[in-house]
């Protein structure tokens, strides 16, 4: 994805229940964490821009139920 303001994560849980949604940098720098609740279903969270501080190519990570999955996003000045 990428962010120029606002964007969106989407993720789907085959059950309701915690999740922890990581920022890193390309040298694996933990830029923020979210704890979310998610219920059972779609899920979304919204980042915005200054929420994160940085530009440039980062990763989030979503570690759910026994399942993780790690994707790649770009920060637009």
């Amino acid at each position: 994805i990428s962010i120029s303001k606002e964007s969106e994560i989407r993720f789907l849980l085959p059950d309701a229940g915690f999740a922890i949604l990581s920022i890193y940098n390309v040298s694996g720098k933990v830029i923020r964490v979210f704890d979310l609740q998610g219920s059972k279903g779609m899920n979304t969270i919204k980042l915005q821009k200054s929420d994160l501080g940085v530009s440039g190519v980062l990763y989030y990570q979503l570690d759910a139920n026994n399942h993780s999955a790690t994707k790649r996003m770009v920060i637009i000045e």
